[in-house]
């Protein structure tokens, strides 16, 4: 039995109903799983350039400060060292990716597990027509407020231009 979900233009007004393929749109949701994609794609999306320098790289002498002995001071070896002021960072951050690879079949059920559950939540807004009379934000965004749309992820294979633009 599929699932039927009422078309409606950017006015607010019915313009039809499609069958939703129960092959997508009834799966029991695996929140899980949607957790798990949400988290990978989160990861692939952080920067990762934090950095600060190591006691390889501060601007500094390598030559031992002062004799080992007969000084009265502590030991100490160069200037560098993390507990000097102007001396390396002990430990500190080092850029590297924090992406990790998903199974493709794991995206694919993930988004299929999301959409499943927007549909079933009543959240899914179908569109008969992505278009936008000018380049207008403010416009587009009034309504999407007259839809009960506050965010919005527009899929579709062609856009017009100034609906592109707008969104």
């Amino acid at each position: 039995m599929a699932t039927s979900i009422d078309v409606v233009d950017l006015k607010g007004k019915k313009a039809g109903s499609i069958e939703l393929p129960d092959s997508l749109f009834d799966v029991q949701t695996n929140i899980p799983l949607i957790h798990q994609v949400v988290v990978a794609q989160l990861a692939a999306a952080r920067q990762g350039t934090h950095k600060t320098k190591g006691r390889s790289e501060v601007t500094a002498t390598a030559k031992k400060m002062y004799a080992q002995k007969g000084t009265g001071q502590a030991r100490h070896g160069a200037r560098s060292a993390p507990l000097f002021v102007g001396g390396a960072k002990a430990m500190g951050p080092v850029s590297h990716s924090h992406e990790f690879d998903l199974p493709k079949k794991v995206k694919a059920l993930g988004l299929k597990h999301a959409l499943s559950s927007k549909a079933k939540a009543g959240s899914l807004v179908v569109l008969d027509e992505a278009k936008s009379k000018d380049i207008k934000t403010a416009a587009l965004a009034k309504q999407f407020g007259k839809l009960g749309v506050a965010k919005a992820l527009v899929v579709d294979g062609e856009f017009d231009k100034n609906f592109q633009f707008s969104a």
